[in-house]
């Protein structure tokens, strides 16, 4: 538990209202993010990731469903006005979004899209721009292009600066490097711990490859079916996940750096359950090889382990060293 924490989660739900009826995407999920921290969230597509990004800051339809508490900066974001949201967004906290080239405006300039935000909350000049421009490593020149005339890792990096051009405290990433090479995507990560470290923010970084969070995060989340399933150290859960899904996601991908590794990638059988018909109890039973009578019938709720203060694992299989989860 966090004492101070930049934001501040608790038994968040988010409903989607669909023609099939409501579509539960989060799950009563519980977060705290300290300051300066980077907290990853890892699950496959689907799980309610991105969901749950976009709920932080109201971003999602008028119709969606939400409950719980969020607290930013000790601020309820669920009890704010549209005025007080606005003021909130990209000062406080930001938002870098996944595929950048359905993000920026293809016929605005990318200095004007910058200084959006900025007039908006400070006020602006092109020093400013120019200056926001080079914290991410692209020339003033960008400032007079339009998306289209820039590579997908160059959109990224003008995503990124807007999301820092008010100085927010929290920086939400959602997938940043989806859709990019290796070797941008790791520009991509070296450049947001970088910034992060340099103005002590706090992050939250979503992604579906574990093997992303391996060296820029602090903690790490692992998401399902809308829910989290564990939480813990991220070089502690990237070393030994406790939870079946958990484990299943890490093998899924291939270590990387270690010559004498002989890892080799494992396939998760099955799919992730349909939100509008999950199975009774554990929402994973059906795909996990150890599960047991009880787990189609409980929902086990997240709860520390006893072989770690600073893990938090939702299976019913957490505390029993007798049982090889893998």
């Amino acid at each position: 538990m966090i004492d101070s924490p930049v934001l501040k989660v608790r038994d968040l739900y988010v409903t989607y209202q669909s023609s099939f009826g409501p579509v539960p995407a989060v799950r009563g999920v519980d977060l705290d993010i300290a300051l300066g921290e980077t907290l990853g969230l890892a699950g496959e597509s689907g799980c309610g990731k991105s969901t749950l990004a976009m709920a932080l800051l109201r971003l999602v339809p008028p119709a969606t469903q939400i409950s719980g508490s969020i607290l930013l900066d000790g601020q309820s974001v669920l009890t704010m006005k549209p005025g007080q949201l606005r003021l909130v967004r990209w000062a406080q906290a930001s938002i870098v979004f996944q595929g950048a080239q359905h993000v920026l405006n293809p016929v605005q300039r990318i200095g004007s899209q910058i200084d959006e935000a900025i007039q908006l909350h400070h006020g602006s000049t092109s020093s400013t721009v120019r200056e926001m421009l080079a914290l991410v490593g692209l020339s003033d020149g960008c400032a007079d292009d339009y998306p289209h005339e820039l590579s997908g890792g160059q959109k990224q990096r003008v995503m990124i600066a807007m999301a820092l051009s008010c100085n927010p405290l929290l920086i939400i990433a959602d997938e940043p490097t989806t859709a990019l090479d290796v070797m941008v995507q790791a520009q991509i990560l070296q450049l947001l711990d970088n910034i992060k470290r340099e103005r002590g923010l706090s992050m939250l970084f979503i992604t579906h490859d574990l093997s992303v969070l391996s060296h820029n995060t602090d903690r790490v989340a692992v998401m399902y079916a809308g829910r989290i399933v564990e939480v813990g150290p991220a070089e502690e859960l990237l070393r030994g996940s406790i939870h079946p899904y958990s484990r299943a996601l890490a093998e899924s991908f291939p270590i990387i750096g270690d010559p004498k590794s002989r890892h080799q990638p494992k396939g998760l059988a099955g799919d992730p359950p349909d939100p509008n018909s999950l199975p009774s109890g554990c929402p994973f039973h059906p795909r996990c090889n150890v599960a047991i009578d009880s787990c189609k019938s409980i929902d086990i709720k997240l709860s520390a382990v006893t072989k770690s203060i600073d893990r938090q694992v939702a299976c019913v299989h957490a505390n029993d060293e007798s049982r090889s989860v893998k």
